[in-house]
């Protein structure tokens, strides 16, 4: 018998600049699946394919890229392609990147709920089909030869105004990055500090109405080292925070609760902004927080994603007879977070109960903060005395090494709970990836909110750890948010 091993690939992967198809298999699939290729190939479709990558237990950059370049994510579904972690982390990634989907049906597979809900809405072909070969083709055809829509072009006389001398930024970039590199090497060998002018920091927009909590640049700087450890921090810190009263962005939507049949209750955050230190470019900015969004009052529960998703991959870490159903989802990799979030929101969708252009997603680490704060500016939301901390959330001094029930302690002042611990939370955009308004990110994810395993210095406003964006563990869970889609 013919080892899955000793079957050869059948071409190169592509590798040039132009459109292709991404295929994600399973190897014990190979003899169908590279017949299929050839046949696709033939047909003048330019495929990538892991041809000579070895899976490894660390998300393969090389995939991620192939993945996010691609025109068309073609899966072949099988029940070992359904068990093959490789093809449901490639799956969750092309999900989380809208990528469009062709799946293909080597035989009769019954999908996991979540997968199958997320995958409804894309394009099946069953190889028993007459002619699967040639219809599977033409679609792959068709979407690497759309047109790409057209770049709307500025006139010239409006592009004077407008010009930017990236050489100049960048050489004010490589003045502040001297100086810091300077200070921090004089402090080392003579314990002497280098002057420096004050940083540059530009002036943050407000808003009419806004409520102003924004502070000048020695009382931002008084805030920051006031806090323990925050003047060292090698990461974006916000510190303080400004709440838009007026909230004009949605007023077609009603400001109040939103109550979703699955997930439960919804807290509504208004816009606002959030004052942000940034420590490698040593300047302050001031974030908008520009659409009010809806944030889920809970962590999403096992019930929940069991309902949502039809397993449930949490560890059994509850108390002796009680029922997990109200203990927060863990043991989630970001992906199952996202896919998560498709299928709510094609579930809400399909009920009627899912605002007009909206969709359920996490929460970007910005929107996250800005909630939890909840227009504070103290280490935490409830002021700056840790031993309040057991009041409002399960951390290591209290929580005896386990998750708890949600909402047993107290809320945040929009009826926000858990928020400093139980299980720590992933969120989708970086601090990082707002700042330089860029989506690109690698393999890891951050994560907020401390958790049941951390100390109460782990469970401020401003905490954050980050994890590869499979990886899973006891201790790390998710909530949804409800916002216009971008």
């Amino acid at each position: 018998m013919i080892s899955s091993a000793d079957i050869p690939e059948p071409f190169e992967s592509y590798s040039g600049e132009g459109p292709y198809v991404f295929v994600s298999y399973a190897h014990a699939d190979k003899i169908p699946v590279y017949q299929s290729m050839r046949e696709f190939k033939d047909a003048g479709v330019n495929l990538w394919y892991d041809e000579g990558i070895q899976p490894a237990g660390e998300w393969v950059e090389e995939i991620a890229h192939a993945i996010k370049r691609s025109s068309l994510f073609v899966v072949f579904v099988s029940p070992r392609s359904v068990d093959s972690r490789f093809v449901k982390s490639e799956v969750g990634y092309a999900l989380s990147e809208n990528k469009d989907i062709l799946t293909i049906y080597l035989e009769q597979t019954t999908l996991p709920a979540g997968l199958s809900l997320c995958l409804q809405q894309f394009q099946s072909i069953f190889v028993s089909e007459q002619n699967w070969q040639q219809k599977a083709s033409s679609t792959m055809l068709e979407k690497i030869n759309e047109i790409p829509q057209p770049v709307e072009q500025i006139p010239l006389e409006d592009r004077v105004d407008s010009e930017f001398d990236y050489g100049a930024e960048l050489w004010k970039s490589w003045d502040r990055v001297w100086s810091v590199q300077l200070k921090r090497g004089l402090n080392r060998t003579t314990g002497l500090k280098a002057p420096s002018n004050p940083p540059f920091r530009p002036v943050g927009k407000t808003s009419p109405g806004t409520n102003s909590g924004l502070v000048s640049d020695n009382q931002s700087q008084a805030k920051i080292s006031s806090h323990p450890g925050r003047g060292k921090t090698r990461h974006p810190l916000a510190f303080d925070v400004a709440i838009n009263e007026q909230s004009p962005d949605l007023d077609d939507l009603p400001r109040e609760n939103h109550v979703d049949f699955y997930a439960g209750t919804f807290s509504w955050i208004p816009s606002g902004q959030l004052s942000i230190w940034v420590p490698y470019a040593e300047e302050q900015r001031i974030v908008d927080v520009e659409n009010s969004f809806w944030l889920c009052q809970y962590l999403v529960t096992q019930e929940v994603y069991t309902h949502v998703m039809g397993a449930n991959p949490s560890f059994a870490d509850t108390e002796i007879n009680s029922s997990s159903d109200a203990f927060p989802v863990n043991n989630v990799s970001w992906l199952d977070a996202v896919a998560f979030c498709k299928a709510l929101t094609i579930l809400s969708a399909s009920q009627g109960t899912l605002p007009q252009n909206h969709e359920y997603r996490l929460p970007t680490e910005v929107e996250w903060e800005y909630a939890c704060r909840a227009g504070t500016s103290t280490v935490y939301y409830f002021g700056d005395d840790p031993s309040e901390l057991h009041n409002h959330g399960w951390f290591r001094g209290n929580s005896q090494k386990r998750i708890h029930q949600v909402g047993l302690k107290s809320p945040n002042p929009w009826n926000l709970y858990d928020m400093y611990g139980n299980v720590r939370e992933w969120v989708g955009n970086s601090f990082v990836n707002t700042l330089l308004n860029d989506s690109e990110q690698d393999e890891f994810r951050i994560s907020r909110g401390g958790g049941y395993m951390k100390t109460a210095a782990e469970c401020q406003s401003s905490s954050r750890s980050t994890n590869s964006l499979y990886h899973r563990f006891r201790n790390l869970g998710f909530r949804v948010a409800l916002a216009k889609k971008p």
